[in-house]
C-alpha cells in the first residue's frame, strides 16, 4: 500500500519532467519505458515460475505482475500495456490506500503516523540504571 502512494508521487514528478522534453525525445523515452517494462515482465514471469511453479498461485501472481506493470505505466502517464483482468481481491484489498485504518501495535496502516523520536546520546546505551 505504501508503494502505491509512492508510485503516484514519483509518477507525478516523472510526468512533469517528461513534459520538458521535445516530442521526439518523449517518443524515445516512451519506447524505452515500454521495452524496459517488457524486459522486467519477462524476468518476473521467470522468477514466478521458479517460486510458485509447483503451486496453484502462479496464475494469480502473474495477473498481479501485469496489474502492477500497468499501474506503473499509468503513474507516469502512459497507456496500459496489458489487457485488464481480474486480480485476486484479497491482494487488491491489501494495497488500497483509501480509508483511515491504522494498527497501533504494528505501526502500519493506510494513514501515516508521525514517529516519536528522541536524540541518541551516550545515556541511550546505559542499560544498568
Amino acid at each position: 500500500m505504501d508503494e502505491s502512494i509512492h508510485g503516484v508521487a514519483v509518477g507525478f514528478f516523472a510526468q512533469n519532467l517528461y513534459k520538458q522534453f521535445s516530442i521526439e525525445k518523449q517518443n524515445e523515452l516512451k519506447a524505452w519505458g515500454y521495452e524496459l517494462l517488457l524486459d522486467l515482465y519477462i524476468n518476473e514471469l521467470s522468477y514466478t515460475k521458479d517460486v510458485y511453479g509447483e503451486t496453484d498461485l502462479a496464475t494469480e501472481v502473474e495477473a498481479y505482475i501485469r496489474y502492477n506493470g500497468n499501474k506503473a505505466l499509468m503513474n507516469v502517464g502512459f497507456e496500459a500495456m496489458f489487457p485488464e483482468e481480474e486480480v485476486n481481491p484479497i491482494v487488491l484489498n491489501g494495497i488500497r490506500n483509501e480509508g483511515s485504518t491504522y494498527d497501533f501495535f504494528s505501526q502500519k496502516g493506510s494513514t501515516y503516523a508521525k514517529a516519536k523520536v528522541a536524540p541518541i546520546t551516550d545515556d541511550t546505551f546505559e542499560f544498568n540504571r
